[in-house]
């Protein structure tokens, strides 16, 4: 994440003050705020049947763990847009959105800072998986054979789809 030292607008060296409650970087000059916002992120809980598709990260942060396909909102896109062309750019699989299941807020140390996590649960049919060039591996998982992590975080999709 980008640390100004000096205003993007003026060029004035930036000072740390209380603003709205919180420490924040602004410009005495031409009053510019550096508020610091967090990267929106589209995930996709894709579904086919009662089993899950995940992601083996080919990428850092956390490479080499199996995830559900996400990644960045692009300027000019909606949050469901983002989520279905990450589901085909890390799966090569189509899907449709049924439900939104909610908008998390996650930190990333590693290289991303904070992020707002706008998760979908999304329906996938019967196309051929094919990893992208972020994934390492692309399957379906059973709930049962679903990483530990992963029971606990979708424990209420795998109860609804249980009925």
């Amino acid at each position: 994440m980008k640390e100004y030292i000096f205003c993007p607008i003026c060029g004035t060296t930036l000072q740390i003050g209380m603003l709205e409650g919180k420490e924040r970087k602004y410009c005495p000059k031409c009053d510019f705020v550096d508020y610091k916002n967090p990267l929106p992120v589209a995930l996709a809980i894709a579904v086919k049947d009662k089993d899950f598709l995940l992601i083996k990260r080919g990428l850092p942060p956390k490479k080499g763990m199996w995830a559900s396909p996400s990644g960045f909102i692009e300027i000019g896109e909606t949050a469901e847009e983002a989520c279905l062309r990450e589901l085909r750019e890390e799966t090569g699989v189509s899907g449709k959105i049924v439900k939104l299941l909610g908008v998390a807020r996650r930190e990333d140390k590693e290289l991303y800072g904070d992020m707002l996590i706008v998760e979908y649960l999304v329906k996938v049919g019967n196309e051929e998986l094919t990893p992208g060039n972020e994934a390492e591996d692309v399957k379906f998982f059973s709930v049962g054979e679903l990483p530990d992590y992963y029971v606990e975080l979708y424990s209420n999709i795998i109860k609804e789809m249980q009925k």
